[in-house]
């Protein structure tokens, strides 16, 4: 294997702005009277350079020992500072930009919900960019998988980013639920920030996205998370397609938080006045 010199992290990574193939438009905001248990990962209690292996960040777990040689760690997934749009703050960097994984296999970070009462209705939102730096000598690609899983480590709901064939600037997006996924019409660019969404009730599962920070556009609609109650994390996958020391591809993340809606106090008073009302007609 060819065994890559390790880099210093970068104190900073800045992204272009969404391509304008797509046409965004504006998702009015839902559930005013709606109060929301939630779980946030914002990376700000960590340091630059944290490393995720053997819980180095907290509230998340990594699945592949980072490989070591000539007395030093290649990281596979750390923390950098990173600006996607509003400024630069810590997040998340999963991938072969300092690092292949020996025996080529999959490498998956993954943080806890277990804080969050699921129930059959939740939201999901995160920034992400895929990084590649074309002007490297490392022309091989990776894909990406995320979304959010059960106990067993299977993905309830999916998106899926694989390299466009003839293009190598860009990513192809994928999305299912369910345990499977279908191909979309919309792609992700390099070195490109965006911010995607996974919207779940009892009657469907809705997944967006847009440029971070800005409006939205409906990727697909699919039927309602079968195995909602199991759900106990959100996981991203580096999934090494190109030959090992070929690829130097990072996804990185940001922002990531799920939503569990609840009934506000409000509208519980509401309701129960409405109750009381039909005892007195009685």
């Amino acid at each position: 294997m060819n065994q890559r010199t390790k880099k210093p992290l970068p104190d900073t990574i800045m992204f272009s702005q969404l391509s304008s193939r797509s046409l965004l438009f504006a998702i009015p905001l839902v559930g005013s009277v709606m109060g929301a248990n939630s779980v946030t990962y914002d990376f700000e209690s960590s340091s630059s350079g944290d490393l995720f292996a053997g819980g180095g960040v907290a509230g998340w777990s990594q699945d592949t020992a980072n490989p070591s040689a000539f007395g030093q760690t290649f990281p596979l997934a750390y923390i950098s500072a990173t600006d996607f749009g509003g400024g630069a703050s810590n997040s998340a960097h999963l991938g072969t930009q300092f690092a292949n994984t020996p025996d080529n296999a999959s490498t998956t970070v993954t943080g806890s919900l277990s804080a969050l009462p699921i129930h059959n209705t939740l939201s999901a939102s995160f920034n992400v960019a895929v990084l590649d730096n074309a002007a490297d000598s490392f022309e091989g690609r990776d894909a990406f998988n995320l979304g959010l899983v059960n106990s067993a480590g299977s993905y309830v709901a999916t998106i899926g980013f694989s390299p466009t064939v003839g293009d190598n600037g860009s990513w192809d997006v994928a999305v299912g639920v369910n345990g499977s996924t279908s191909t979309t019409p919309y792609q992700v660019l390099a070195n490109s920030a965006y911010s995607f969404y996974i919207n779940s009730n009892t009657t469907g599962t809705d997944f967006r996205f847009g440029p971070a920070g800005g409006n939205q556009v409906t990727i697909d609609s699919f039927d309602a998370l079968g195995t909602l109650g199991t759900i106990t994390g959100i996981a991203f996958e580096h999934d090494p397609l190109a030959a090992v020391g070929t690829s130097a591809n990072t996804l990185a993340f940001d922002n990531v938080n799920v939503q569990v809606p609840e009934p506000s106090s409000s509208l519980l008073m509401i309701l129960s006045a409405g109750l009381l009302a039909v005892r007195r007609r009685r």
